[in-house]
């Protein structure tokens, strides 16, 4: 169960976060990767959209619609006696909402987003490990998901004010997942394993990022400092990411191309592994955003 963690971790990674100022239909393309530091084989990735369309508006200025989103995720891990391949196919669909305040303060404006998604989720694994007399075991399981996920995106805007390009924006994302419904099947050399017990795939994340600067004038170049806290029910672990993020904007809309480098550590009490520390590279794209000026 150790190694299946690593390929939990890519869940809140996977999902790109609610932005700031956009049309009634936005689209984010996101992929990434990660490399655990002690053993190059202990490596994941991951690719899918995001999409979200919202017609509705209140008189108050609050946007309401729909949202959906797409993602494959897989990892490969080994040990000297073990290997483990496992990939996940998720897909689902819910409801968006969001507003944007022009003047929340004398100085900063700002935007609350928000989604709430039934999704469905499909993992599949295989891991060979070297009994005590020499020979070779087989490893195989399916588990299905029905799961609920969510956040709250939090983003101050300064907009006026002494030196408006120093510490622009300021963003706060709160995210979870839990089970609905869940179902496992697991093989042991092709025999059924009667007591198989289920991954809890329920996931905690709190995401802040600062922008440090901005440069340009029309599009424009934001540095951020990033760090997540993150806890993963299945195996009670805690951790912990630090790290810069490079982002491009349209001056007044929410950035078009994100790129970010995170260490991301294990803290807290926990057996050493070969996972307890990995570099992850990871890139955001919404090209609705582009066109903006």
């Amino acid at each position: 169960m150790k190694k299946y963690v690593a390929f939990i971790l890519t869940l809140f990674l996977a999902l790109p976060a609610i932005g700031q100022f956009r049309d009634n239909f936005n689209v984010s393309l996101f992929s990434g990767a990660y490399i655990a530091q002690q053993n190059a084989y202990n490596r994941g990735g991951w690719y899918g959209v995001y999409a979200e369309y919202m017609p509705i508006k209140t008189y108050n200025g609050f946007n309401f619609g729909f949202c959906g989103v797409f993602s494959q995720t897989g990892f490969k891990s080994n040990d000297s006696i073990s290997t483990y391949r496992g990939s996940s196919t998720d897909f689902g669909g819910g409801l968006a909402a969001g507003k944007y305040v022009e003047f929340l303060s004398a100085t900063h404006s700002a935007y609350f987003g928000s989604n709430l998604m039934i999704k469905s989720s499909q993992d599949r694994g295989t891991g060979l490990s070297v009994q005590e007399n020499g020979g070779l075991g087989e490893y195989t399981m399916k588990q299905k998901d029905l799961l609920l996920a969510g956040e709250i995106n939090i983003n101050l805007l300064k907009t006026f004010g002494f030196r408006e390009n120093l510490f622009p924006r300021t963003q706060l994302r709160l995210s979870f997942q839990t089970p609905l419904k869940s179902q496992k099947n697991s093989f042991w050399n092709d025999s059924p394993i009667k007591e198989s017990q289920l991954w809890n795939k329920s996931a905690y994340g709190v995401e802040f990022k600062q922008s440090i600067v901005q440069f340009g004038t029309f599009t424009l170049l934001e540095p951020k400092l990033y760090t997540g806290y993150y806890h993963y029910r299945g195996d009670g672990s805690n951790w912990f990411a630090i790290g810069p993020e490079l982002a491009l904007k349209k001056r007044g809309w929410d950035d078009f191309l994100s790129f970010y480098f995170l260490v991301k550590k294990q803290i807290g009490d926990y057996e050493p592994n070969l996972n307890s520390t990995q570099f992850v590279f990871g890139v955001n794209i919404m090209p609705f955003n582009f066109k903006k000026y």
